[in-house]
């Protein structure tokens, strides 16, 4: 890639430029040409720190898609015994692993144009990097908490609330998709489209509809999703049909294998419990946590608020238009408070970013989406995620936050999304996952090895940052340029893609490391802006009626939608915020 005048580097000194004077930065925002402009600057800059989509490499292999495999690939699933198994292993050993067909190191057509392949932003890696490489288990430890005066030390965000880190969880869950059966593939509609209370087809779709009035299925008072399963434990019978509750692998559905975790616990009444009360939703993880149902609940809840919206504007429409104009205003508005908040308050930049739609369609970037493996890997913030929730000062741990709609029920979506909010999610960075996921560390590190993932490095170039000279100049820290001196044997060259993107050092109040929030930015950007509901041709009334286009330009916030759509639920005592500590509701405009 050409060198560019106004690289990261020097994009980076204005922006520290801006934050010193914010004074600056509020005149900016106060001149709509200056503001469109400066927005237009950042956005396409930063998109422009890499090539463009389409991406020249993929996981494509030639190796025909075998649509009935006898187990699965141990990096893509592994048993609760087995997750026990990573974190007692000495140094040197391994869980076994059937041998993974070798990437493929030059361009074909069928990678190109089948975009179940997930893409790559770089080649693979030769085998004489990946035979230097140390142990997984050893890399492991990067990610275990210190200990000070015997205590585990976990280091919380100083300016990201839990609610982000569950938000970053549900909001990515609905493109970074890959295949249980296959991990070449992904199961990836590509785009930011709300699959997580639509579906990923138009079947999951038409059975989640009432088919009346262009509403979604929900509980009798319209609270909740409607209930998965029976009081029997088994699917209820308007719901057999979804894809996700069929069989899938070695006899086992999407939805069982997703539930792995809790089907192991010892106790069955307690399985069953929580079974009956799971609800039926676009996606297999949609019961995943409470925060999870909760922000999926708020969706559904506007949806049906729409429709009524709508047909009491346009008495004559149908239900199918009902449904698809409610759909599309509510993608859009996704879309929005995606930039608004979740991408404002990871990057935190002296000008607030905002979604401006017409001048992207111009630029050379402007391509089909696919999602690449390293955007799939980056996405692994487990620092970030709490050990605990506390609501109405009950402490929650994972097995109380997990598969649990019976407390979401309790508090209400509202609460419970508020609490989430009042807390503190982790800092992003080595030395801070919760041990309940570090098995999901093990996991994403033996699939970036197995897709031969090129150096962290390597990635720096490719996204215009200058090479990390030595470990001191990536970490910024003694002790931890020490811990991976030792590990990399004194080669920086030899830091993996994961490690060195979590590894990096981080200046506040940036909350994600530079080439991590590149990253981010880049795939981010470029996927938002190019979805088809903001085309030149499609963004307008025939879309999204009237009303709302003009609900759309009026909904700025997270919290606007869950205030509007209490349904009876009182409203918390501050606002539904990704920022920490969150402002009280009284500060709410």
């Amino acid at each position: 890639m050409a060198k560019r005048f106004f690289n990261n580097e020097r994009r980076r000194r204005v922006l520290n430029f801006l934050r010193a004077h914010p004074g600056i930065g509020k005149f900016i925002e106060s001149q709509p040409w200056l503001y469109a402009l400066a927005n237009k600057g950042l956005i396409s800059g930063a998109v422009n720190s890499t090539i463009a989509r389409p991406q020249a490499y993929t996981l494509w292999t030639g190796v025909p898609i075998d649509p009935n495999p006898t187990d699965f690939t141990p990096t893509t699933k592994l048993a609760y015994s087995q997750q026990q198994q990573i974190l007692k292993l000495p140094y040197g050993e391994t869980l076994a692993a059937s041998p993974p067909d070798p990437p493929i190191g030059y361009i074909t057509w069928a990678g190109l144009v089948d975009r179940r392949y997930t893409g790559r932003h770089l080649p693979p890696a030769p085998r004489s990097y990946l035979d230097r490489l140390p142990p997984l288990e050893k890399v492991l430890d990067l990610y275990k908490r210190r200990y000070v005066d015997g205590q585990e030390q976990s280091i919380p965000s100083a300016s990201c609330s839990a609610l982000l880190a569950f938000f970053a969880q549900w909001f990515t869950d609905s493109f970074l998709r890959k295949d249980q059966k296959d991990e070449r593939l992904n199961t990836s509609n590509h785009e930011i489209d709300l699959c997580e209370i639509y579906g990923l087809d138009a079947e999951t779709a038409r059975l989640l509809r009432t088919l009346q009035g262009g509403k979604l299925k929900t509980s009798a008072d319209g609270r909740f999703p409607a209930r998965l399963y029976d009081e029997n434990g088994e699917v209820n019978a308007e719901f057999k049909d979804l894809i996700y509750v069929k069989p899938y692998l070695n006899g086992q559905s999407l939805e069982e294998i997703t539930l792995g975790s809790l089907v192991d616990h010892p106790d069955k009444d307690l399985i069953r419990s929580r079974m009956r009360g799971l609800y039926a939703t676009g996606l297999e993880r949609g019961n995943s946590t409470i925060l999870y149902t909760a922000i999926s609940t708020i969706f559904i809840r506007e949806h049906n608020r729409l429709c009524d919206l709508l047909a009491a504007a346009h008495p004559d429409w149908g239900d199918d238009r009902l449904f698809h104009t409610a759909r599309n205003i509510n993608i859009v508005m996704l879309l929005h408070l995606t930039i608004n908040e979740y991408i404002n308050q990871l990057a935190q930049p002296p000008i607030k970013l905002k979604l401006d739609r017409p001048w992207a369609e111009k630029e050379h970037w402007y391509r089909a989406n696919r999602i690449a493996i390293e955007f799939n890997l980056l996405y692994r913030w487990h620092s970030f995620v709490p050990d605990l929730i506390e609501i109405d000062g009950r402490r929650l741990d994972p097995i109380d936050f997990r598969f649990n709609n019976a407390l979401l029920e309790q508090y209400g979506a509202a609460d419970v999304i508020a609490a989430a909010a009042r807390q503190p999610g982790g800092q992003v960075g080595m030395h801070n996952n919760p041990y309940y996921l570090w098995h999901a560390e093990y996991a994403a590190h033996a699939f970036a090895r197995s897709q031969r993932v090129r150096p962290f490095i390597e990635y720096q170039v490719a996204f215009d940052w200058a090479p990390a000279k030595d470990f001191k100049d990536l970490t910024g820290d003694e002790e931890l340029a020490r811990e991976l001196h030792d590990l990399y044997n004194g080669e920086i060259r030899d830091v993996e893609f994961l490690v060195g993107l979590f590894a990096q050092k981080r200046t506040p109040p940036a909350v994600l490391p530079p080439v991590l929030n590149t990253m981010v930015a880049v795939d981010a950007f470029s996927q938002i802006l190019t979805n088809p509901l903001l085309a030149e041709n499609v963004y307008g009334p025939d879309a999204f009626g009237d009303e709302g286009m003009k609900i759309i330009e009026e909904t700025r916030s997270f919290d606007q939608l869950m205030m509007r759509n209490l349904l009876g639920e009182a409203p918390p005592p501050n606002l539904a915020s990704l920022s920490y500590p969150p402002p009280p509701r009284t500060a709410a405009h």
